[in-house]
């Protein structure tokens, strides 16, 4: 691993586009997607983003996160030398799953539920991934959800989970999650 700070850093903030209501998600890949060798992303963000910690450590690079003023510097480096292309997913169905991942699921042994109903984003996208951070092999995550969470899927796809979302009434939807 070199040292951080003989890193080159390419600075994103993407604080305004938040405040805009948009999804910078595809913004920060396309930018680490850009990163030579010797090449660090510089990530300004309103909020610490736990979600991309995820994506981003299971496509090989590690972080080192600085509160600063209206929020947080996260410095994004590659943890080994060799550039790998980060696939930046544009859509992923609402289901990712084949026949054996579904038998996985019904043989997990725990499952723990997580109600974001009534969070203002980004609130339900860091509790979910957060709580993903601490889930076991044989656990499953179980969400409740009053809308179907289009810019979660992308991001479980990336990380490498497996889910399956069944509406189970008006603006009423689970989301099954796990390994």
């Amino acid at each position: 691993m070199q040292n951080i700070d003989d890193l080159k850093k390419i600075k994103l903030d993407v604080r305004e586009d938040i405040k805009n209501g948009a999804d910078p998600f595809k913004k920060i890949m396309e930018a680490v997607n850009k990163l030579k060798t010797g090449e660090a992303l510089d990530l300004i963000n309103g909020f610490e983003p736990f979600p991309l910690y995820s994506v981003l450590k299971n496509k090989g690079f590690d972080h080192i996160t600085n509160k600063v003023p209206d929020g947080f510097e996260i410095i994004f480096f590659r943890s080994n030398a060799e550039a790998k292309p980060v696939k930046v997913s544009e859509e992923a169905d609402e289901n990712q799953f084949g026949d054996e991942d579904l038998k996985n699921l019904a043989h997990k042994q725990n499952i723990i539920e997580l109600d974001v109903r009534g969070l203002e984003p980004p609130q339900p996208l860091l509790k979910i991934f957060s709580t993903l951070e601490g889930l076991d092999s044989d656990a499953a995550l179980h969400i409740i959800h009053e809308r179907k969470p289009i810019h979660l899927y992308p991001r479980l796809k990336d990380a490498g989970y497996k889910f399956l979302t069944e509406e189970t009434g008006d603006d009423l939807y689970t989301i099954k999650i796990w390994r």
